[in-house]
């Protein structure tokens, strides 16, 4: 594609969101990039750290690699219901909270609705208002003190830092001006928003430790432990690393001056979505 067929293809996009009603031209969309926004001059506002959070990814993480070592007595039939699981639920993420919901790439019947919000409630990564409000101010502020997991602040912190701390008080105040209609006028989403703490319990931890044990027999300590805490784990690092490698390692054929890359490993491990440098230029 030459760069002529790029910049017209960007100036062409139109999307509907998910409930089919028509959205503004690009330049009004939340998801595309705002180069007006300036970061406040002076000190930086202090680092809060949220000991909650750090404990509770701490003991997921000692889980996992607990998990890790269980994989040898779990059965074939456990590692193939854990990698559907981990399937499912990333697509829950990618196809449901990302493409549909954050960038209305396509629009989706209310059985695939139902489907991806299921699908993203097992893959408990905030419910689906949070998570297309918190990327929409991502596009359209990255790499700033608005932008929630800011790769300039290291890979650390782009990677799960952002999620141990309290937010910048820009990303804040910018997501509380998004225009956001769209999400709210959605049944499925503020359905699963209104429920979303029992839909995680039910569809990220119970039914993937419950189908093992139920259906051939496997313990529950190791449908507990593999299925559901290392699937969970896994996915949580595959979707960060959007966030972090993908904005620092690769190359950029399509914007050379933004930090998105297009990262293969990425691409493997979250299912498509490292081709990030093309991304961020056209947030489809």
């Amino acid at each position: 594609m030459t760069e002529t067929e790029v910049l017209e293809r960007k100036q062409q996009q139109q999307h509907k969101p998910s409930n089919g009603h028509d959205i503004p031209t690009e330049a009004n969309r939340d998801d595309v990039f705002d180069p007006t926004y300036k970061e406040k001059a002076g000190p930086k506002p202090p680092i809060v750290i949220v000991w909650r959070n750090v404990i509770l990814m701490s003991l997921l993480h000692l889980g996992a690699l607990y998990g890790l070592t269980l994989i040898p007595s779990a059965s074939p039939l456990t590692l193939l219901w854990g990698l559907l699981c981990f399937v499912v639920s990333a697509l829950g993420v990618t196809a449901g909270a990302h493409r549909l919901w954050s960038h209305r790439s396509y629009k989706a019947s209310l059985p695939l609705r139902i489907f991806l919000c299921l699908a993203n409630s097992m893959a408990f990564q905030n419910d689906i208002f949070e998570w297309a409000r918190d990327h929409r101010v991502h596009h359209k502020y990255s790499e700033t003190d608005a932008d929630p997991h800011n790769a300039m602040r290291g890979f650390f912190f782009s990677h799960v830092g952002w999620l141990l701390v309290r937010k910048h008080p820009d990303v804040i105040e910018k997501g509380r001006k998004l225009e956001l209609t769209d999400l709210r006028a959605d049944k499925v989403i503020m359905l699963q928003k209104r429920y979303y703490k029992l839909s995680v319990v039910v569809m990220c931890f119970l039914l993937p430790m419950w189908v093992p044990w139920y259906l051939w027999g496997e313990t529950l300590w190791v449908s507990y432990f593999v299925p559901a805490v290392l699937r969970y784990a896994m996915l949580l690092n595959a979707t960060w690393l959007v966030n972090s490698a993908a904005h620092m390692w690769g190359n950029r054929p399509y914007d050379k001056n933004i930090s998105p890359t297009e990262n293969m490993f990425v691409t493997f491990s979250a299912i498509g979505e490292g081709f990030h440098n093309y991304h961020h230029c056209f947030p489809l």
